[in-house]
């Protein structure tokens, strides 16, 4: 054996001792979430492959619809206008599952569910928001003006909100709409009947906040579900009836998709990105995660857990563990553009000593071309033993 690939082996071997779970981690799930922007051209979407497989990762969450738009060929949803300068025959999520494939990488179908436009941002012809304006939540302040609002004036009322209070991304549809729900799970049933994916893996499957949906067609709703006269102030009138409505229209939708998922493709890996804070996700954004894990709507659960502070980061990782109940699977969420690659590192770490089933890094563009090497290594070092070990030299990557 060369002295050089000793040396390394004996470095790894070093890393293995000290490193809790690092002589199983290489069972782990090494995930990375890929944005839209990666899917816009043939050479981008080689890149990114390329780039995961050298980091040492074996599973891409491809953002395939980003808002309301489809990155691989639909009949129901219009094409990206990030893609215009594409010819139509290039189909994103296509030739990333064939790159894939020959990478021995996983990919999941990353679906934005609710969140469907940006405010003031141009979209594709065909959007469902061109169609059903009607469709789309509204906030508490907006309720009464947008009650009977023609619908672009409704999509005004909105867009003002939104803008002026806070966390909001966009527009979202509203889960109380039966055919916006019906129009979701065409969208779900047609993406994973005709690509072969590993996994279809919901985000925005959540409300934007507690003052959100007071639609026309919620606010009927729940007043048919809970028997009350009050139309506009029926949340008010039982606040605690209001927060289970939103609750379980949520739960319904993810159950609804999760099931269509798995009948068009059975075996599916049906997973969530979710807010790590259980209170914030279940009360605030209405969004019972730890019920869809033990009902098993879920396979696997991500908490989003990208605060930079190592102590909230674990807790909110064990608590998902403890959620999980060891059924179902955690993967911990990584907030990469938060971090250097040293946090980075630490981060892959702590989700190994807590027991977690794997990590997903937010994002890729998080990380330079000279630093995917060096995360395989200091991250995965389990890989770069097995490759050494296997072939008896140093792994390309195994060095800076």
């Amino acid at each position: 054996m060369a002295p050089a690939v000793a040396r390394l082996l004996a470095l790894l071997a070093l890393v293995a001792a000290v490193v809790p779970g690092t002589a199983n981690a290489a069972d782990e799930l090494r995930g990375l979430w890929v944005v839209r922007t990666a899917l816009v051209s043939p050479e981008s979407v080689d890149r990114v492959v390329d780039n995961a497989a050298a980091g040492g990762f074996n599973a891409l969450f491809v953002q395939v619809r980003g808002r309301g738009d489809a990155f691989y060929a639909s009949r129901i949803v219009p094409r990206s206008v990030l893609l215009e300068r594409q010819p139509r025959s290039f189909d994103p999520l296509a030739r990333l599952l064939a790159r894939a494939r020959a990478r021995d990488l996983q990919v999941h179908a990353w679906v934005n569910v609710l969140l469907v436009a940006h405010f003031g941002q141009a979209r594709p012809p065909g959007h469902v928001l061109d169609g059903h304006p009607d469709w789309i939540m509204v906030p508490k302040s907006q309720a009464r003006a947008a009650f009977d609002a023609p619908p672009q004036r409704r999509l005004r009322l909105v867009a003002v909100a939104g803008r002026r209070e806070g966390d909001v991304e966009g527009y979202y549809l509203s889960p109380s709409v039966p055919e916006a729900v019906d129009h979701l799970e065409q969208v779900v049933r047609e993406l994973v009947a005709f690509y072969r994916v590993d996994g279809l893996h919901f985000d925005f499957v959540r409300y934007p906040g507690p003052q959100w949906d007071h639609s026309r067609p919620a606010l009927v709703d729940f007043r048919k579900v809970h028997r009350t006269q009050a139309l506009l102030g029926g949340p008010a009138n039982d606040p605690a009836g209001w927060d289970a409505y939103r609750r379980r229209a949520i739960t319904a939708l993810a159950s609804r998709l999760s099931d269509a998922a798995r009948v068009e493709r059975p075996g599916i890996v049906v997973s969530a990105a979710v807010a790590a804070d259980e209170v914030q996700a279940v009360n605030q954004k209405f969004q019972n995660w730890p019920a869809w894990l033990s009902s098993g709507i879920l396979r696997a659960v991500c908490p989003m857990a990208y605060t930079a502070d190592n102590r909230v980061f674990s807790s909110q990782v064990q608590g998902a563990l403890a959620r999980a109940g060891g059924k179902q699977s955690v993967w911990a969420g990584i907030g990469a553009y938060r971090l250097d690659l040293a946090g980075i590192v630490e981060k892959v770490k702590l989700a190994r000593q807590a027991g977690a089933g794997g990590v997903i890094l937010f994002s890729h563009e998080s990380l330079s071309s000279a630093e995917w090497p060096r995360l395989r290594l200091q991250a995965f070092p389990q890989l770069v033993q097995a490759t050494a070990s296997r072939t008896g030299t140093a792994s390309p990557h195994g060095s800076e």
